[in-house]
């Protein structure tokens, strides 16, 4: 099964960070067709292709999420002692008040971008506390995790190959949600490509 841990915002502040996707995926999207449309001969470089615009792929609602942990691939018979161990860990940390501020790109560098997403602000210490932990308790339960930083981020939209999205990067910078409070974490298993993509397995309350 391949898994991860998520928070999920609630209602109001999605409606937030939906008002700020959707002009910039309408903004994305009337490039791109202008573009098309376009038969002035400009170019992008040495290919002579349209300039076209950016062309992401905007992730839809129902898949916001913040992962608090990636578990990647985990053999079934491990999930069930795994569930426990996360669980045990989830109580041991208190509730967090967070909001949606603000956005980046991976990789930092916003001129060769892959992936668009929003921010955090509040508490982000309790939650990278709560990712520490949850990393430490899986690996007790043989799960291999890679070593990259955790960053708390939503992921908007992604590119392939990476493109510029520095213009994205800066209109995400008025970006801010009401806060809310994390009082609980998801066990979600994903099903990508198939639809739909995210199923949860498991929900434990924080402390």
């Amino acid at each position: 099964m391949r898994l991860f841990v998520a928070v999920y915002p609630p209602k109001e502040v999605l409606d937030e960070v939906a008002r700020a996707a959707d002009a910039l995926s309408a903004a994305d999207g009337l490039a791109v067709a202008r573009g098309a449309l376009d038969t002035s001969g400009r170019s992008d470089g040495p290919g002579g292709r349209p300039r076209l615009g950016l062309g992401l792929r905007w992730r839809d609602r129902a898949e916001w999420h913040f992962t608090v942990l990636f578990l990647g691939d985990v053999d079934a018979p491990g999930v069930p002692p795994l569930q426990e161990r996360l669980a045990a860990e989830a109580a041991r940390h208190e509730r967090m008040s967070v909001a949606v501020r603000g956005g980046g790109t991976f990789p930092g560098d916003t001129g060769q971008a892959s992936v668009l997403w929003a921010g955090l602000e509040g508490d982000v210490d309790g939650m990278t506390a709560l990712a520490a932990g949850l990393r430490k308790v899986a690996r007790k339960s043989g799960v291999r995790l890679d070593r990259r930083a955790f960053v708390p981020h939503l992921t908007l939209a992604s590119s392939r190959p990476p493109t510029d999205m520095t213009a994205l990067r800066y209109a995400l910078g008025g970006l801010a949600t009401p806060f809310w409070t994390v009082d609980a974490i998801h066990l979600v298993r994903s099903h990508h490509p198939a639809r739909p993509r995210y199923e949860t397995l498991a929900t434990w309350a924080l402390s």
